[in-house]
């Protein structure tokens, strides 16, 4: 349950519309029942592009598996790519630094957990982490380049540190979003289609809330926010239902503009 709500958030570069920092409060749910809370913070202010994100555990999604995250990105000028993340679940933990140096093809990979894992990964293929990218990079090209391009598209390889997939993105169009809590977004947004490609670190235990790629859908939605266009939605879509990351306290994320 953690792995998939982290997707959320994870799943979930011209300067005039740069992220500015400001903080995005998302609550995720699964159907009626909420699964956890996050906080996320973009900032591209041309030199430096960072995202942080914290995200905790909340009702039914406690029940599951009570735990905290924090994740930090950060690209400089010179094109270093530095990945931190922080997880806490029960009594465990587990640390994780990924650096992408200038001019090397493969990132460099730290990791500690305090407890091994009760399930089998797949392998990483050591030569597909070359030349890839962090998960918050598509969000930030094709956020960023929207009023221009106007279509919500790209081709991305991504590795986190430990599972290495392949993204496709198509246009969906543009969707006008409705919802019954003045919280939320409500507008015009760009649809997002998304299609993963597992290529490896992924977990080979079957169990309730395992499925095939072809079972899943992932769809995200840019809105605009104080200029800047931004993830207001983020579905992922299985058999047994569909969880979804929304953007809420609107009303103080659009207080800026």
């Amino acid at each position: 349950m953690k792995k998939n709500v982290w997707f959320l958030i994870l799943a979930l570069s011209s300067s005039s519309f740069a992220f500015d920092g400001q903080p995005l409060q998302y609550e995720i749910d699964w159907g009626p029942v909420t699964l956890a809370d996050a906080t996320v913070e973009l900032l591209d202010s041309g030199e430096v592009r960072s995202v942080s994100a914290d995200i905790a555990s909340r009702g039914v999604g406690a029940w599951f598996s009570d735990f905290q995250s924090s994740l930090e990105i950060m690209r400089t000028g010179d094109g270093m790519q530095l990945l931190n993340g922080k997880s806490t679940w029960g009594d465990a933990l587990s640390n994780l630094t990924v650096t992408w140096l200038p001019g090397d093809e493969k990132p460099l990979v730290d990791y500690y957990r305090s407890k091994p894992r009760d399930y089998e990964i797949t392998p990483v293929p050591e030569d597909s982490v070359a030349n890839t990218v962090d998960p918050f990079t598509p969000i930030f090209e094709i956020g960023r380049d929207l009023n221009q391009t106007k279509r919500c598209e790209g081709s991305y390889r991504i590795f986190d540190g430990i599972r290495r997939y392949d993204l496709t993105i198509t246009d969906g169009g543009v969707s006008e979003l409705t919802s019954d809590d003045a919280a939320d977004f409500r507008g015009l947004a760009h649809r997002c289609d998304i299609t993963l490609t597992r290529i490896g670190g992924f977990s080979t235990k079957k169990g309730l809330f395992k499925f095939g790629e072809s079972e899943i859908s992932r769809t995200l939605y840019l809105g605009e926010i104080r200029g800047h266009w931004v993830p207001v939605r983020f579905e992922i879509s299985a058999p047994l239902g569909t969880a979804v990351a929304r953007l809420i306290n609107l009303n103080r994320a659009v207080a800026a503009q």
